[in-house]
Protein backbone atom coordinates (compact mmCIF):
# COMPACT_ATOMS: atom_id res chain seq x y z
CA UNK A 1 0.00 0.00 0.00
CA UNK A 2 1.17 3.38 -1.21
CA UNK A 3 2.16 6.14 1.88
CA UNK A 4 -0.61 8.34 0.97
CA UNK A 5 -3.36 5.48 1.17
CA UNK A 6 -1.82 4.55 4.47
CA UNK A 7 -2.29 8.26 5.33
CA UNK A 8 -5.87 7.90 4.32
CA UNK A 9 -6.77 5.15 5.97
CA UNK A 10 -5.22 6.31 9.56
CA UNK A 11 -7.64 9.30 8.96
CA UNK A 12 -10.97 8.02 8.29
CA UNK A 13 -9.92 5.03 11.32
CA UNK A 14 -9.65 8.18 13.50
CA UNK A 15 -12.82 9.64 12.21
CA UNK A 16 -14.64 6.76 13.42
CA UNK A 17 -12.53 6.72 16.61
CA UNK A 18 -13.36 10.03 17.52
CA UNK A 19 -16.81 10.72 19.64
CA UNK A 20 -18.90 13.04 17.86
CA UNK A 21 -19.68 16.47 19.84
CA UNK A 22 -22.80 17.00 17.95
CA UNK A 23 -24.12 20.63 17.37
CA UNK A 24 -26.10 22.52 20.56
CA UNK A 25 -25.07 26.07 20.22
CA UNK A 26 -27.66 27.02 23.45
CA UNK A 27 -25.71 29.18 26.22
CA UNK A 28 -25.97 27.37 29.89
CA UNK A 29 -28.95 28.57 31.98
CA UNK A 30 -28.38 31.83 33.30
CA UNK A 31 -30.55 34.80 35.43
CA UNK A 32 -32.01 36.09 32.22
CA UNK A 33 -34.04 33.20 31.43
CA UNK A 34 -37.22 34.38 30.38
CA UNK A 35 -40.42 33.03 29.68
CA UNK A 36 -43.00 34.05 27.32
CA UNK A 37 -45.78 34.93 30.27
CA UNK A 38 -42.80 36.92 32.28
CA UNK A 39 -41.89 38.71 28.51
CA UNK A 40 -45.86 39.54 28.64
CA UNK A 41 -45.71 40.93 32.45
CA UNK A 42 -42.68 43.42 31.46
CA UNK A 43 -44.06 44.43 28.17
CA UNK A 44 -47.52 45.40 30.85
CA UNK A 45 -45.29 47.17 33.21
CA UNK A 46 -43.29 49.30 31.06
CA UNK A 47 -45.06 49.86 27.24
CA UNK A 48 -45.79 52.97 27.27
CA UNK A 49 -48.66 52.34 24.73
CA UNK A 50 -51.02 51.24 27.66
CA UNK A 51 -50.27 54.46 29.56
CA UNK A 52 -51.01 56.43 26.49
CA UNK A 53 -54.48 54.82 26.31
CA UNK A 54 -55.07 55.70 29.63
CA UNK A 55 -54.22 58.94 28.92
CA UNK A 56 -56.33 58.95 25.62
CA UNK A 57 -59.57 58.89 28.17
CA UNK A 58 -58.31 61.15 30.59
CA UNK A 59 -58.30 63.29 27.83
CA UNK A 60 -61.14 62.73 25.68
CA UNK A 61 -63.40 62.60 29.28
CA UNK A 62 -61.75 66.28 30.01
CA UNK A 63 -62.96 67.82 26.37
CA UNK A 64 -66.24 66.17 26.86
CA UNK A 65 -66.55 67.69 30.29
CA UNK A 66 -65.50 70.92 28.82
CA UNK A 67 -68.24 70.76 25.64
CA UNK A 68 -71.11 69.88 27.83
CA UNK A 69 -70.67 72.84 30.31
CA UNK A 70 -70.86 74.71 26.86
CA UNK A 71 -73.98 73.46 25.50
CA UNK A 72 -75.81 74.59 28.88
CA UNK A 73 -75.85 77.90 27.82
CA UNK A 74 -78.94 78.88 25.59
CA UNK A 75 -78.32 81.92 23.69
CA UNK A 76 -81.13 84.31 23.07
CA UNK A 77 -81.57 83.50 19.49
CA UNK A 78 -82.68 79.86 20.50
CA UNK A 79 -81.43 76.35 19.80
CA UNK A 80 -81.63 77.26 15.64
CA UNK A 81 -78.17 79.49 16.10
CA UNK A 82 -75.53 78.49 13.64
CA UNK A 83 -73.12 79.32 16.62
CA UNK A 84 -74.61 77.34 19.25
CA UNK A 85 -75.16 74.37 16.57
CA UNK A 86 -71.87 73.79 16.73
CA UNK A 87 -71.37 74.07 19.85
CA UNK A 88 -73.90 71.54 20.70
CA UNK A 89 -72.38 69.25 17.34
CA UNK A 90 -68.65 69.48 19.28
CA UNK A 91 -70.13 68.05 22.56
CA UNK A 92 -71.59 65.44 20.31
CA UNK A 93 -68.15 64.86 18.31
CA UNK A 94 -66.62 64.67 21.84
CA UNK A 95 -68.86 62.20 23.26
CA UNK A 96 -68.19 60.10 20.43
CA UNK A 97 -64.39 60.70 20.59
CA UNK A 98 -64.65 59.61 24.37
CA UNK A 99 -66.51 56.25 24.02
CA UNK A 100 -64.06 55.49 21.21
CA UNK A 101 -60.88 56.19 23.12
CA UNK A 102 -62.50 54.08 26.29
CA UNK A 103 -62.88 51.15 23.45
CA UNK A 104 -59.16 51.83 22.50
CA UNK A 105 -58.02 51.62 25.90
CA UNK A 106 -59.47 47.94 26.45
CA UNK A 107 -58.02 46.91 23.06
CA UNK A 108 -54.08 47.98 24.07
CA UNK A 109 -53.55 44.98 26.39
CA UNK A 110 -54.47 42.92 23.25
CA UNK A 111 -52.42 45.00 20.65
CA UNK A 112 -49.30 44.73 23.15
CA UNK A 113 -49.85 41.23 23.68
CA UNK A 114 -49.71 40.24 20.21
CA UNK A 115 -46.51 42.67 19.52
CA UNK A 116 -44.77 40.47 22.55
CA UNK A 117 -45.70 37.04 20.51
CA UNK A 118 -44.97 37.88 17.46
CA UNK A 119 -41.74 39.28 18.59
CA UNK A 120 -40.90 36.54 20.92
CA UNK A 121 -41.65 33.74 18.20
CA UNK A 122 -39.62 35.98 15.92
CA UNK A 123 -36.95 35.67 17.95
CA UNK A 124 -37.36 31.68 18.43
CA UNK A 125 -37.61 31.49 14.75
CA UNK A 126 -33.90 33.72 14.17
CA UNK A 127 -32.45 31.89 16.73
CA UNK A 128 -33.38 28.58 15.19
CA UNK A 129 -31.93 29.48 11.89
CA UNK A 130 -28.58 30.15 13.21
CA UNK A 131 -28.23 27.16 15.13
CA UNK A 132 -28.85 25.68 12.06
CA UNK A 133 -26.59 27.56 10.27
CA UNK A 134 -24.04 27.14 12.04
CA UNK A 135 -24.52 23.06 12.54
CA UNK A 136 -24.58 23.28 8.83
CA UNK A 137 -21.05 25.64 8.79
CA UNK A 138 -19.29 23.12 11.41
CA UNK A 139 -20.24 20.09 9.13
CA UNK A 140 -19.04 21.82 6.12
CA UNK A 141 -15.74 22.64 7.61
CA UNK A 142 -15.36 18.47 8.87
CA UNK A 143 -16.34 17.69 5.19
CA UNK A 144 -13.67 20.41 3.88
CA UNK A 145 -11.38 18.42 5.81
CA UNK A 146 -11.85 14.99 4.46
CA UNK A 147 -11.87 16.69 1.29
CA UNK A 148 -8.23 18.08 2.06
CA UNK A 149 -7.59 14.45 3.03
CA UNK A 150 -8.99 12.96 -0.09
CA UNK A 151 -7.15 15.74 -2.40
CA UNK A 152 -3.96 15.01 -0.74
CA UNK A 153 -3.85 11.16 -2.00
CA UNK A 154 -4.96 12.11 -5.22
CA UNK A 155 -8.80 10.79 -4.76
CA UNK A 156 -10.38 13.80 -5.31
CA UNK A 157 -10.20 16.58 -7.93
CA UNK A 158 -8.51 20.54 -7.24
CA UNK A 159 -11.87 21.70 -8.58
CA UNK A 160 -13.96 19.45 -6.19
CA UNK A 161 -12.51 20.53 -3.51
CA UNK A 162 -12.34 24.28 -4.60
CA UNK A 163 -16.05 24.07 -5.05
CA UNK A 164 -16.51 22.61 -1.14
CA UNK A 165 -14.41 25.29 0.01
CA UNK A 166 -16.32 27.80 -2.03
CA UNK A 167 -19.37 26.38 -0.05
CA UNK A 168 -17.82 26.70 3.28
CA UNK A 169 -17.05 29.92 3.06
CA UNK A 170 -20.66 30.66 1.80
CA UNK A 171 -22.28 28.82 4.62
CA UNK A 172 -19.96 31.61 6.93
CA UNK A 173 -21.72 34.61 5.54
CA UNK A 174 -25.13 32.62 5.56
CA UNK A 175 -24.79 32.00 9.43
CA UNK A 176 -23.34 35.71 9.91
CA UNK A 177 -26.42 37.23 8.11
CA UNK A 178 -28.70 34.56 10.76
CA UNK A 179 -27.23 35.98 13.60
CA UNK A 180 -27.60 39.55 12.57
CA UNK A 181 -31.40 38.87 12.01
CA UNK A 182 -31.25 36.74 15.45
CA UNK A 183 -29.86 40.14 16.85
CA UNK A 184 -32.38 42.58 15.16
CA UNK A 185 -35.07 40.61 16.74
CA UNK A 186 -33.74 40.62 19.94
CA UNK A 187 -33.44 44.39 19.82
CA UNK A 188 -36.89 45.07 19.01
CA UNK A 189 -38.12 42.32 22.07
CA UNK A 190 -36.17 44.73 23.78
CA UNK A 191 -37.63 47.64 23.29
CA UNK A 192 -41.09 46.05 23.59
CA UNK A 193 -40.15 45.11 27.52
CA UNK A 194 -38.16 47.92 27.93
CA UNK A 195 -35.19 46.85 28.74
CA UNK A 196 -31.46 48.31 27.87
CA UNK A 197 -29.01 47.61 25.19
CA UNK A 198 -27.00 45.19 27.61
CA UNK A 199 -30.04 43.19 28.34
CA UNK A 200 -29.70 39.92 26.75
CA UNK A 201 -32.17 37.17 27.28
CA UNK A 202 -32.47 32.93 27.43
CA UNK A 203 -35.76 33.00 25.66
CA UNK A 204 -37.12 29.45 27.38
CA UNK A 205 -40.29 29.13 25.96
CA UNK A 206 -41.11 27.33 22.94
CA UNK A 207 -44.81 27.10 21.41
CA UNK A 208 -45.94 23.75 21.02
CA UNK A 209 -49.39 25.23 19.41
CA UNK A 210 -50.65 22.14 16.56
CA UNK A 211 -54.05 23.55 15.91
CA UNK A 212 -56.15 26.38 16.36
CA UNK A 213 -59.92 25.30 16.81
CA UNK A 214 -61.98 28.44 14.89
CA UNK A 215 -65.87 28.31 14.07
CA UNK A 216 -67.03 29.08 10.51
CA UNK A 217 -65.57 31.43 8.45
CA UNK A 218 -68.95 33.88 8.43
CA UNK A 219 -69.37 33.66 12.24
CA UNK A 220 -65.68 34.65 12.39
CA UNK A 221 -66.03 37.38 10.00
CA UNK A 222 -69.16 38.39 11.86
CA UNK A 223 -67.15 38.63 15.10
CA UNK A 224 -64.10 40.06 13.58
CA UNK A 225 -65.98 43.41 12.41
CA UNK A 226 -67.54 44.16 15.43
CA UNK A 227 -64.43 44.09 17.20
CA UNK A 228 -61.97 45.23 14.55
CA UNK A 229 -60.37 48.45 16.00
CA UNK A 230 -60.12 49.84 12.40
CA UNK A 231 -63.63 49.34 11.81
CA UNK A 232 -64.99 50.63 14.95
CA UNK A 233 -62.93 53.77 14.26
CA UNK A 234 -63.95 54.78 11.29
CA UNK A 235 -67.43 53.58 12.13
CA UNK A 236 -66.81 56.79 15.17
CA UNK A 237 -65.95 59.20 12.49
CA UNK A 238 -68.84 58.24 10.21
CA UNK A 239 -71.76 58.91 13.18
CA UNK A 240 -69.38 62.13 13.86
CA UNK A 241 -69.66 63.47 10.43
CA UNK A 242 -73.51 62.36 10.73
CA UNK A 243 -74.10 64.40 13.64
CA UNK A 244 -73.61 67.12 11.83
CA UNK A 245 -75.94 66.93 8.80
CA UNK A 246 -78.82 68.53 10.82
CA UNK A 247 -77.02 71.59 12.06
CA UNK A 248 -75.61 74.66 10.18
CA UNK A 249 -72.20 74.68 10.93
CA UNK A 250 -70.33 78.30 10.63
CA UNK A 251 -68.16 78.22 7.32
CA UNK A 252 -68.74 74.64 6.13
CA UNK A 253 -71.59 74.61 3.47
CA UNK A 254 -74.10 71.86 3.26
CA UNK A 255 -72.58 70.71 0.39
CA UNK A 256 -68.90 69.99 2.02
CA UNK A 257 -71.00 68.93 4.96
CA UNK A 258 -72.36 66.26 2.00
CA UNK A 259 -68.82 65.60 0.88
CA UNK A 260 -67.71 64.97 4.63
CA UNK A 261 -70.21 62.58 5.32
CA UNK A 262 -69.87 60.78 2.42
CA UNK A 263 -66.02 60.45 2.33
CA UNK A 264 -66.65 58.59 5.87
CA UNK A 265 -68.61 56.61 4.43
CA UNK A 266 -66.37 55.21 2.01
CA UNK A 267 -63.75 54.78 4.82
CA UNK A 268 -66.21 52.69 7.02
CA UNK A 269 -66.90 50.27 3.93
CA UNK A 270 -63.60 50.48 3.37
CA UNK A 271 -62.02 49.41 6.42
CA UNK A 272 -64.93 46.69 6.76
CA UNK A 273 -63.78 45.40 2.99
CA UNK A 274 -59.80 45.40 4.44
CA UNK A 275 -60.89 43.84 7.60
CA UNK A 276 -63.11 40.79 6.17
CA UNK A 277 -60.50 39.97 3.20
CA UNK A 278 -57.79 40.54 6.64
CA UNK A 279 -59.52 37.92 8.20
CA UNK A 280 -60.33 35.31 5.41
CA UNK A 281 -56.67 35.05 4.26
CA UNK A 282 -55.41 34.63 8.08
CA UNK A 283 -58.46 31.52 8.24
CA UNK A 284 -56.96 30.27 5.29
CA UNK A 285 -53.47 30.69 6.59
CA UNK A 286 -54.14 28.84 9.77
CA UNK A 287 -55.03 26.29 7.60
CA UNK A 288 -52.10 25.86 5.98
CA UNK A 289 -49.84 26.08 9.05
CA UNK A 290 -51.85 23.14 10.87
CA UNK A 291 -51.04 21.00 7.68
CA UNK A 292 -47.31 22.28 7.31
CA UNK A 293 -47.04 21.38 11.34
CA UNK A 294 -48.26 17.57 10.74
CA UNK A 295 -46.18 17.23 7.35
CA UNK A 296 -43.02 18.41 9.44
CA UNK A 297 -44.25 16.35 12.73
CA UNK A 298 -44.34 13.06 10.63
CA UNK A 299 -40.55 14.11 8.78
CA UNK A 300 -38.89 14.91 12.45
CA UNK A 301 -39.65 11.68 13.81
CA UNK A 302 -38.78 9.84 10.49
CA UNK A 303 -35.32 11.94 10.66
CA UNK A 304 -35.12 11.09 14.95
CA UNK A 305 -35.19 7.55 13.95
CA UNK A 306 -32.75 7.42 11.21
CA UNK A 307 -30.46 9.43 13.60
CA UNK A 308 -30.74 6.47 15.75
CA UNK A 309 -29.79 4.34 13.60
CA UNK A 310 -26.92 6.37 12.73
CA UNK A 311 -25.75 6.89 15.71
CA UNK A 312 -26.10 3.22 16.61
CA UNK A 313 -23.70 2.32 13.19
CA UNK A 314 -21.26 5.21 14.52
CA UNK A 315 -20.85 3.29 17.50
CA UNK A 316 -20.49 0.13 15.76
CA UNK A 317 -17.53 1.78 14.19
CA UNK A 318 -19.50 0.86 10.29
CA UNK A 319 -19.56 4.41 9.31
CA UNK A 320 -17.61 7.83 9.90
CA UNK A 321 -17.67 10.65 12.02
CA UNK A 322 -18.22 12.85 8.94
CA UNK A 323 -21.30 10.56 7.70
CA UNK A 324 -22.98 11.20 11.56
CA UNK A 325 -21.96 14.96 11.44
CA UNK A 326 -24.79 14.84 8.37
CA UNK A 327 -27.02 12.97 9.82
CA UNK A 328 -27.08 15.40 12.89
CA UNK A 329 -27.32 18.28 10.53
CA UNK A 330 -30.27 16.87 8.92
CA UNK A 331 -32.03 15.69 12.43
CA UNK A 332 -31.61 19.28 13.71
CA UNK A 333 -33.13 20.66 10.26
CA UNK A 334 -36.07 18.66 10.77
CA UNK A 335 -36.52 19.45 14.39
CA UNK A 336 -36.10 23.43 13.95
CA UNK A 337 -38.74 23.45 10.84
CA UNK A 338 -41.51 21.86 13.19
CA UNK A 339 -40.53 24.55 16.06
CA UNK A 340 -40.15 27.26 13.54
CA UNK A 341 -43.70 26.20 12.14
CA UNK A 342 -45.50 25.94 15.07
CA UNK A 343 -44.12 29.79 15.85
CA UNK A 344 -45.67 30.70 12.63
CA UNK A 345 -48.89 29.33 13.96
CA UNK A 346 -48.66 31.02 17.48
CA UNK A 347 -47.76 34.08 15.78
CA UNK A 348 -50.77 33.68 13.28
CA UNK A 349 -53.44 32.57 15.55
CA UNK A 350 -51.95 35.85 17.99
CA UNK A 351 -52.82 38.26 14.71
CA UNK A 352 -56.18 36.53 14.18
CA UNK A 353 -56.94 36.18 17.35
CA UNK A 354 -56.29 39.98 18.08
CA UNK A 355 -58.56 40.76 14.97
CA UNK A 356 -61.73 38.87 16.29
CA UNK A 357 -61.74 40.16 19.63
CA UNK A 358 -60.50 36.67 21.17
CA UNK A 359 -58.21 35.89 23.72
CA UNK A 360 -54.82 36.48 21.92
CA UNK A 361 -52.34 34.52 24.41
CA UNK A 362 -52.99 31.53 25.61
CA UNK A 363 -50.29 29.54 28.41
CA UNK A 364 -52.18 26.29 26.91
CA UNK A 365 -50.06 27.16 23.71
CA UNK A 366 -46.67 27.03 25.02
CA UNK A 367 -44.46 24.85 27.14
CA UNK A 368 -40.51 25.29 28.75
CA UNK A 369 -37.60 24.56 26.29
CA UNK A 370 -35.49 21.43 26.61
CA UNK A 371 -31.93 21.69 28.14
CA UNK A 372 -30.16 22.76 25.22
CA UNK A 373 -32.96 24.16 23.32
CA UNK A 374 -33.08 27.96 24.66
CA UNK A 375 -32.72 30.92 22.57
CA UNK A 376 -29.60 33.39 24.09
CA UNK A 377 -28.03 35.71 22.47
CA UNK A 378 -24.41 35.28 21.83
Amino acid sequence: MSLKKYILAGLLCLSLVFTSAGYSYAAESTTNSITIQQALDMAYKNNPDLRKATLAVEKAELTRNDAAEMVTWIPSGGLVLPAYQKVMNGYQQAEIGYQTAKKAERTAQDGITYSVVNAYCTAIANYNNMELNQAKLEDAKLQLTMSSVARAVGTLADFDYEKAKTGTTQLDEIYKFSKAQYDGSIAKLRSLLGEGEDWQPDLSSRPTLAQYKRNDLNMEVSRGLSESTDVWTKEAELKIEESQQSWAIPGVSSKMQNVNLEIAQVDYEKSKRDTRASIEQLYYMLDTMEGQIAAAEKAYDTAAKDMKITELKYQLGMIAKSTLSSAQVTEMNARISLENARASLAQYKAQYALLTGQQVYDTADWSEAKTGQTAKLK
